[in-house]
């Protein structure tokens, strides 16, 4: 697997786990922002936490090796992204 590649399989899940993540935040939540039990008992609820819960397992894995085999690849384009916000802020 090339940089390339792996970057864009890790941007796949990152969206799988956003949209994820947005069907959760979609759900009522009281003053403090907890879930209250009553929706936490429903079967849709609990289906959408599963579905968050495994897309993130599984980008938090693809991760844990993508920054360990392309790190350097990694940093430039973090180093590059830096540099770019960098010159739209002044």
């Amino acid at each position: 697997m090339t940089y390339a590649s792996a970057k864009a399989h890790q941007d796949k899940l990152t969206a799988a786990c956003t949209e994820a993540g947005k069907a959760l935040k979609a759900y009522p939540r009281n003053a403090i922002g907890l879930t209250p039990d009553h929706v936490k008992a429903s079967p849709e609820w609990r289906r959408a936490r599963r579905a968050y819960d495994l897309a993130f397992a599984e980008l938090r894995a693809f991760n844990a090796g993508f920054v360990k085999t392309y790190a350097k690849e990694y940093r430039a384009d973090l180093a590059r992204d830096r540099k770019g916000r960098a010159g739209l802020a002044r």
